[in-house]
């Protein structure tokens, strides 16, 4: 669970450097490298081209939001560090933010440099997705009165009464899934649908959207089972939680998984994927360290990687290099 979610001295408590560096650096990152993979593997695999207007917006925007939101999670470590920023711990904590607002601006640079080469429709599109994300941990609204009850409206507000997207009972995942699943598609697409699919077997973008969609949702939930005895304890209204076990959790994931397998049990890119998914559910815990759970992530750059390999031979045989 993010320090967000907690109370102010558990959000300011000491954490090791290189920890924060990951949280505020290593994570964007990584996960930026996934939305990368997948908007360039969209591109060439339905549109016949790799244009890198849509890869960029895709990985600066993952950049920005995961960026924002984990270096919010982080603000009162970094006021409780500024007050006394001559301590060597401290000194080191404000050197790993800068390097985050670093990251952070360069990202909205690089951002705005290429939806200003994207058509308006690109801007409404990025806009549409990448909004909830940025409001992923704002207090949209207060309730005249925070329900006192631990009741569904009571996690969706969270104590103080303020209506968070994130708490949104067992939603959490849904809504990420489509976000990038659905997302990452839709700005590809409108940047380069005016030349029309170019597809390559056996892909469809309704293949594309549904297994993106599935994938990025199952992530989710991956990270949630990460998190779960710390959101069982206070109270996060996650997918393993609302089932009281991640037992059950792994068990709804992996049928997820084998039904985007069976639906497109023709497409062998996807069936790899779904069974590199498969494995790691099964490989993964509560109590697996976080790094690993990347990799659930990156399962579909695993598929992206196959797919280039295999262009890149078809390429060498018909003499093109």
């Amino acid at each position: 669970m993010s320090p967000s979610m907690q109370s102010k001295d558990s959000a300011a408590e000491q954490l090791p450097v290189g920890k924060l560096t990951d949280e505020l650096l290593g994570h964007p990152l990584a996960l930026a490298l996934g939305s990368l993979a997948l908007s360039a593997f969209i591109s060439h695999a339905l549109f016949g081209r790799v244009d890198w207007r849509p890869i960029l917006i895709c990985t600066t925007s993952d950049i920005l939001t995961i960026g924002l939101d984990h270096y919010h999670d982080h603000a009162a470590l970094h006021a409780l560090a500024a007050k006394s920023p001559a301590a060597p711990y401290n000194a080191a904590v404000l050197r790993v933010f800068t390097r985050a607002r670093t990251l952070l601006v360069t990202a909205a640079a690089l951002l705005v440099a290429a939806l200003a080469a994207a058509p308006a429709r690109t801007w409404a599109l990025t806009a549409l997705f990448v909004t909830p994300a940025l409001l992923w941990d704002t207090p949209l609204f207060r309730f005249r009165r925070a329900p006192r009850e631990k009741t569904d409206a009571a996690r969706t507000a969270g104590g103080d009464g303020a209506f968070v997207i994130k708490r949104i009972p067992g939603m959490k995942a849904l809504i990420i899934g489509v976000i990038r699943g659905c997302g990452t598609f839709m700005v590809v697409r409108s940047v380069l649908g005016a030349h029309g699919y170019a597809l390559r077997a056996p892909w469809s973008p309704a293949q594309f959207v549904i297994w993106s969609t599935v994938n990025r949702a199952c992530h989710a939930v991956m990270a949630d089972i990460r998190d779960y005895p710390s959101d069982l304890a206070h109270g996060v209204p996650t997918l393993p939680v609302l089932l009281r076990s991640v037992l059950r959790t792994k068990i709804l994931l992996t049928a997820l998984h084998l039904g985007t397998m069976l639906a497109f049990a023709r497409n062998a890119y996807i069936v790899l994927g779904a069974a590199y998914a498969v494995a790691l559910v099964w490989a993964l815990d509560e109590r697996s360290a976080r790094a690993w759970f990347r990799a659930s992530f990156h399962s579909q750059t695993a598929v992206a990687l196959v797919w280039a390999a295999r262009c890149a031979v078809e390429e060498y045989r018909r003499g093109a290099w």
